[in-house]
């Protein structure tokens, strides 16, 4: 499923710390979050790490929606 998974988007649902469930095309995966604690309903992208032979879960940073304020 690693390599399936790696590089796509998907959704925490729960996060049984230290480990988090992303909804990923349906699929639910067991990976660890970064940063550490976020919250259900965070959009991610899941990374597959080599070194903790894991997937990992990368929070997405917040669309800047100050570009289209200023008319």
């Amino acid at each position: 499923m690693a390599g399936w998974a790696h590089g796509r988007a998907g959704r925490t649902v729960t996060w049984p710390a230290p480990d988090t469930y992303v909804l990923v095309d349906g699929v639910l995966l067991r990976m660890v979050p970064e940063p550490p604690g976020l919250p259900p309903g965070t959009a991610v992208t899941v990374r597959d790490d080599p070194e903790r032979q894991r997937l990992v879960a990368h929070a997405e940073e917040a669309a800047d929606d100050t570009e289209g304020a200023a008319e």
